[in-house]
Formats: C-alpha cells, sequence, structure tokens
C-alpha cells in the first residue's frame, strides 16, 4: 500500500505540474530485477540500441523499469510520458515529450 500511495502521490504532482488531467488516466508498472533483462524487453518492444533505464510504452499503457534504477525521478518522468500521451488524442513527437518530462524531473520536488 505504501508503494501504491507513493506512485499516487508522484501522479498527481507531475499532473498539475504538467497542467495536464487526462480522464481515464491508467498504466501498469512493470519492474525488472535487473538492467539487462530491462534491456531485453526494451528490445523485445521493437525499440533498437541501448536500452534507457526505464521507458514508457504507449501501446501496452505500460511503464517498465530495473529494480535498480528506481527513484522518484525516474517514476516520474516515465509518468509524465504516461500523462502526456493519455492528455492528447494523437501524442506529439518525442522531442517535445522529451522535454516536458525533463521539466517535470527538474521541478518535481519544488514547492
Amino acid at each position: 500500500m505504501l508503494a501504491k500511495n507513493r506512485v499516487d502521490a508522484i501522479v498527481e504532482r507531475v499532473r498539475r505540474l504538467l497542467d495536464m488531467y487526462p480522464p481515464n488516466l491508467h498504466f501498469k508498472v512493470y519492474i525488472y530485477p535487473t538492467y539487462r533483462e530491462l534491456g531485453l524487453k526494451y528490445l523485445g518492444t521493437g525499440n533498437f540500441g541501448k536500452s534507457p533505464i526505464a521507458f514508457y510504452n504507449h501501446k501496452t499503457a505500460a511503464i517498465y523499469i530495473s529494480l535498480p534504477d528506481i527513484t522518484g525521478g525516474v517514476l516520474a518522468h516515465e509518468i509524465a510520458h504516461t500523462v502526456i500521451n493519455f492528455f492528447f488524442a494523437v501524442p506529439p513527437p518525442t522531442a517535445m515529450q522529451e522535454i516536458l518530462a525533463q521539466y517535470v524531473d527538474r521541478h518535481l520536488w519544488e514547492e
């Protein structure tokens, strides 16, 4: 329950920072024991190159992350991608999403 409450708090903070409140926001979080296992999943979803430490997949409405790399900031960054993808009828380009997610990174813990 503690983890769920923490994720819910991060979701609310991200939504406020982005001023985006998409209806029916829902997503899953898959945690992989190692970065290597996450990397295999990354390649298995049709991505190429080195896996990031976490990523969001809009088709599955899921965040994928490796256990050693979980932090509030990393999770908030991926939740930002989730919120952005649910907010817009057509998700914006990856570069724009990254700018918004980095904005969340910088301002997550400010009051």
